[in-house]
């Protein structure tokens, strides 16, 4: 019997884990918009995929942490980034964070505005974690360019906040310019991120771009 099972968000490729897990886990931690966002997601596919939902039965708001055998593990919320709910998974005593889908290294990353994603904060989100953990924390990520790996420090991340910065500047270069959504997606790199690639499951470029349109003509409307 393992003591946690932690989700790091609410999307099925770390949630589809529950049903199988919940009999040798006694809790599922996550952020607590986690099971209310997986709820939403699951109802957009049928009553089928809501009923198959297991959810976090222990949750937190900023941080939590828990002694689990020698090692002390910290769950940390800087508020919405690649979705509301995602949580940094910090190990203390190895001095390893798991990033979960806030890291994509060096590929487009899935932004999730239905989720309740937004850019701007991911950029802090990622040099908060960069300010609270230790210069050498090692890094792991939920998805890469198989170039680059899954694994890191924190100059990838830091990398990561630097496109998604270049992302937005770029995008609303363009709706100054009086473009329209689709003229701006057309776009095949940001200048200086010719490394980031589309990892192969339909994570474009254009589809960040087509996200970032959406949260800046949105804070137009507030």
């Amino acid at each position: 019997m393992m003591d946690y099972l932690i989700n790091t968000h609410h999307h099925g490729d770390h949630t589809a884990g529950n049903p199988i897990f919940k009999d040798f886990a006694k809790h599922i931690v996550a952020h607590q918009n986690v099971p209310k966002l997986q709820k939403i997601s699951a109802e957009g596919r049928g009553q089928e995929a809501v009923d198959a939902q297991v959810y976090a039965d222990l949750t937190y708001n900023d941080k939590w942490s828990e002694d689990v055998g020698d090692e002390t593990v910290h769950l940390m919320h800087f508020g919405p980034a690649h979705t509301g709910g995602d949580s940094v998974v910090y190990f203390e005593k190895a001095n390893v964070a798991h990033m979960g889908d806030l890291m994509f290294n060096r590929a487009y990353p899935f932004i999730d505005i239905n989720g309740g994603a937004n850019i701007t904060n991911w950029i802090q989100v990622l040099r908060k974690t960069v300010e609270e953990l230790e210069s050498d924390t090692i890094y792991i990520y939920g998805h890469g360019n198989s170039e680059f790996g899954v694994t890191g420090n924190k100059d990838d991340l830091m990398l990561k906040s630097e496109f998604l910065e270049a992302l937005l500047e770029y995008t609303q270069k363009g709706i100054t310019e009086g473009k329209s959504k689709e003229e701006i997606a057309k776009a095949e790199v940001i200048p200086g991120f010719e490394v980031f690639k589309a990892p192969g499951w339909g994570l474009t470029l254009s589809r960040n771009i087509e996200a970032a349109y959406t949260e800046l003509t949105s804070s137009d409307d507030r």
